[in-house]
């Protein structure tokens, strides 16, 4: 008769994988919560951080069971390799916040005017030491992120801009619609990253300029400490999303462009004076006219009534 020894069997791996795969229902939850409108962008990091704690104790109490498994023999093996492998996924997407907080600089708000940006619908403009700081930061990290200028008009720009919008489906909350083809107009829309749908505030100003239009994005996120580089990544986004409207519309867009250089090199050509030479500082005040222009009745209906009154004082009396 051969004596049976009991066969261990390791509870640590077991409560390793449990631990481990609770990680991903935790995560995904809060994601489809988020996207729902249930929770908001800071519920959502705080989701992700607890998913993140139980995929990294998985990740500790898996090593500990395979060492122990190596070291004693025994079975449970299998549940140890697996809340490792659990427990990296849920690593995974604290690594990759890492990086872009590692990658990118500490800002919320990207603008392509740092002077004077679009401006978002109840907003006031303020002035900090805070904000000169945001604004080196941006011209470091982003020097491609700024202003454009086109040779077509306002309103043309416009609509490529409203056919943009269209086409990525974002959600158009405000707009300033242009009156005029050489009128300043302005677009605030809301849009949301794939997946974890985490909303960014877009301000599109397009204003007239010497060489046609003017166009300045200013790009807002939710999350309340780090953008992680989305706002300048959105902003890239409509700009290569433009370029392909406006190639499709006028068929080259090189022509369509101008470059810093261009919009540095011209100059507004001013009006001639009157006479040949300015008038010096010594040549004294204008004359006045030496009689005063008879008065003319106004023709009924012609002037708003309050004119009308002005020049009732004027009349000749008889």
């Amino acid at each position: 008769m051969r004596k049976r020894y009991p066969v261990r069997r390791s509870e640590l791996a077991r409560a390793a994988r449990f631990i481990a795969a609770l990680g991903m229902p935790t995560l995904l939850a809060g994601v489809l919560a988020h996207r729902a409108g249930v929770i908001g962008a800071q519920d959502l990091a705080n989701t992700l951080l607890a998913a993140v704690v139980l995929g990294l104790t998985g990740v500790a109490m898996s090593c500990i069971a395979i060492t122990n498994w190596w070291n004693r023999g025994g079975i449970g093996v299998a549940d140890a390799v697996r809340g490792l492998f659990y427990g990296l996924i849920m690593l995974a997407p604290a690594g990759a916040v890492l990086a872009a907080t590692a990658a990118f600089p500490p800002l919320t708000d990207v603008s392509t005017d740092l002077r004077d940006p679009p401006s978002f619908a109840g907003e006031r403009a303020t002035q900090s030491a805070a904000a000169a700081v945001r604004e080196e930061l941006q011209r470091v990290a982003y020097p491609d992120i700024v202003s454009r200028r086109f040779r077509i008009s306002p309103s043309d720009l416009h609509a490529a801009v409203l056919k943009v919008i269209e086409k990525e489906r974002w959600t158009v909350l405000a707009e300033l619609p242009p009156d005029m083809r050489d009128a300043p107009t302005l677009i605030e829309a809301k849009t949301h990253v794939p997946v974890v749908a985490i909303a960014s505030d877009l301000t599109i100003r397009v204003r007239p300029d010497r060489t046609g239009a003017l166009l300045d994005v200013r790009a807002r996120s939710e999350l309340p400490t780090h953008d992680l580089g989305l706002n300048a990544w959105r902003i890239r986004g409509f700009y290569r999303a433009l370029d392909e409207t406006l190639t499709e519309a006028y068929g080259d867009i090189a022509k369509l462009t101008v470059t810093a250089e261009e919009a540095a090199a011209t100059v507004v050509e001013e009006l001639p004076l009157l006479t040949g030479e300015p008038q010096s500082a010594g040549a004294g005040a204008v004359p006045l006219p030496s009689m005063k222009p008879a008065a003319v009745p106004p023709v009924p209906g012609a002037l708003p009534g309050e004119f009308d009154e002005i020049y009732e004082e004027d009349l000749p009396q008889g």
